[in-house]
């Protein structure tokens, strides 16, 4: 017995892809790309808000850090209380004597924003900007600067609360309200009245 076997020839017929698939192969690429771009804006603009925050807040503190350890070691105190049975005043300034005896006033400065420092009556220099006052919540505002006096004439301790907002002058279009404002508190009761 042979078995015999025919082959046939194949004859599929080779075809490309029509202009159909092809339209919808180019649609489906398209919405995948649109899609990435928009992961990775949303990505860009996410890293950019966070960095600046960082570097809002880490400036912010230092600064902050810096006041502080100024009136820690200062003396002479001011602006006093006109009554001396008064305990607190409040302001938008204080002034002191720093270790080297020269008079030194840090101001808070609603108009522009900013927290400057001024030595013996030269030159002021800016310290931070975007400094805004502090909402308290009741519609006002806390004060900048909080003294607290014991006797009228010795101060016991300074407290300050400021909000920090990105500098606009410093942020994009695309980085338009994502940071969020910083609150800083911080108190210090100088050396010489502790001891």
């Amino acid at each position: 017995m042979s078995f015999r076997r025919t082959i046939r020839p194949c004859r599929r017929a080779r075809r490309g892809f029509n202009l159909v698939e092809l339209l919808l192969a180019l649609a489906i690429s398209a919405a995948l790309l649109a899609a990435t771009m928009s992961a990775l804006n949303a990505c860009f603009i996410a890293y950019q808000a966070t960095t600046e925050e960082a570097s809002s807040q880490t400036i912010s503190r230092l600064i902050m850090h810096r006041v502080l350890t100024m009136v820690r070691t200062g003396t002479n105190f001011g602006p006093m209380p006109d009554d001396p049975l008064e305990t607190t005043t409040t302001g938008d300034s204080i002034e002191f004597r720093n270790t080297a005896g020269q008079l030194i006033t840090i101001t808070f400065d609603d108009s522009d924003g900013t927290l400057s420092m001024q030595v013996d009556e030269g030159d002021t220099r800016v310290l931070l900007r975007g400094v805004r006052r502090t909402d308290a919540g009741d519609g006002g505002s806390v004060p900048a600067f909080t003294m607290e006096w014991e006797k009228g004439t010795h101060l016991y301790r300074v407290t300050m609360d400021l909000t920090v907002a990105d500098d606009d002058s410093q942020r994009t279009k695309a980085d338009l309200g994502y940071v969020k404002p910083i609150r800083l508190v911080a108190s210090a009761t100088p050396r010489s009245e502790t001891w």
